[in-house]
């Protein structure tokens, strides 16, 4: 959560799923307007069961434009979403999230591995990988997280600082792009 501003006013959850992103707010932070964005009507039914969001929208994401106004939210999120969507319509959605956000935050495995239906949902299927350099192209800062990709029991502390900055020896990318108001 540090990456969200504890005076955040408004965030919007592309793919929002169970709804983790929406706890996260309503535990430590205090927004007036979080929105959950999800295809699967079963999340959505579960984030408005449990309140995690103020508002709950089905969408498309990257295929439908998204309903918002341009930087209308101070945060976007996208998190373990893109790589369910084929590269055009990923790219489609960070054009989106680019134009309703302040500030867009992006996570993603950092190599490719499949991933099917799960929950009976058909949309957690993996179809994309996501690079560094996709990221760094469009201006987002990228760090690794999460355990490495490769198997290693432990590293001494330089070497663990070190590696931080070298995104693609963990498994998750995280992308963060501030974008100026318009």
């Amino acid at each position: 959560m540090d990456l969200v501003p504890a005076d955040v006013e408004s965030l919007v959850d592309a793919g929002c799923g169970r709804g983790i992103v929406g706890a996260l707010m309503r535990i430590y932070r205090n927004a007036s307007r979080t929105v959950g964005l999800d295809v699967w009507q079963p999340y959505i039914n579960f984030c408005k069961h449990y309140k995690l969001y103020d508002e709950l929208y089905v969408i498309e994401l990257g295929k439908d434009p998204l309903p918002f106004g341009n930087k209308e939210f101070e945060v976007a999120t996208c998190v373990e979403t893109i790589e369910h969507l084929p590269r055009n319509e990923g790219k489609e959605l960070l054009t989106e999230l680019e134009r309703i956000a302040e500030t867009v935050i992006v996570s993603t495995p950092s190599h490719f591995f499949r991933n099917d239906a799960f929950d009976e949902n058909p949309y957690e299927r993996h179809l994309s990988r996501w690079t560094v350099t996709d990221f760094r192209e469009r201006r987002y800062n990228v760090v690794g997280v999460g355990e490495y990709s490769f198997p290693v029991r432990s590293l001494p502390l330089p070497v663990q600082k070190l590696s931080s900055r070298i995104p693609q020896l963990f498994r998750f990318l995280l992308a963060k792009k501030n974008i100026s108001k318009r």
